[in-house]
């Protein structure tokens, strides 16, 4: 029941709704439409240690699910919709090899890609931030504006530490991922209606 209201709640914040004027306020009018809803789930199984992780939810294509959404829980991102049935969805965890999210450095507004290397659950690191900026450790990593998956500014996890690329001029940014997958059992399923 808490889950259903936490998404009832959810779905009222700035986040899971567009602007759709930036001109002045009219009677009877409105600036933003919802463009996310949220759908509670349970997990009925996961892994961790392996390459490539994923869990079950028991939700389904009855529920409005469907390949492509986005899955979040109270602490942050967790993973994307890869199969469905009726019933039960099949998702890839942030803990797989491919999960390519589009995530922001909040401090110095650096984009970069989620990646993970199969080894800590824990951590994980974003590829593709410019080494002419300095970041700060424990800068906050979210969701990127525009990927339409998730709502800007979902937190991903914090800076733990960096170090360069060799040969190259980018950082590579280790992160201490926000949610503890081992322990995940309640998430949501984001539903862009856009």
């Amino acid at each position: 029941e808490l889950q259903k209201n936490n998404a009832a709640l959810m779905t009222q914040l700035p986040q899971s709704f567009m602007r759709l004027d930036d001109g002045t306020v009219k009677i009877n009018d409105t600036l933003f439409k919802q463009q996310y809803e949220y759908i509670p789930a349970e997990l009925i199984n996961s892994t961790v240690e392996n390459r490539n992780n994923y869990f079950t939810i028991k939700v389904g294509t009855k529920h409005g699910v469907k390949r492509g959404l986005g899955v979040i829980s109270d602490n942050g991102v967790v993973g994307v919709i890869h199969r469905c049935g009726e019933h039960y969805s099949i998702v890839k965890s942030v803990l797989t090899k491919d999960i390519n999210i589009s995530v922001v450095v909040e401090s110095v507004g650096l984009y970069g890609l989620l990646k993970w290397d199969g080894l800590d659950p824990r951590r994980g690191s974003v590829t593709g931030i410019s080494n002419d900026q300095q970041i700060k450790k424990w800068s906050r990593v979210v969701t990127r504006e525009g990927t339409g998956i998730f709502p800007k500014g979902l937190l991903v996890g914090k800076v733990e530490k960096l170090k360069d690329v060799e040969g190259q001029a980018f950082w590579d940014v280790s992160i201490l991922f926000s949610e503890d997958y081992r322990k995940l059992q309640r998430v949501y399923v984001v539903k862009n209606l856009f």
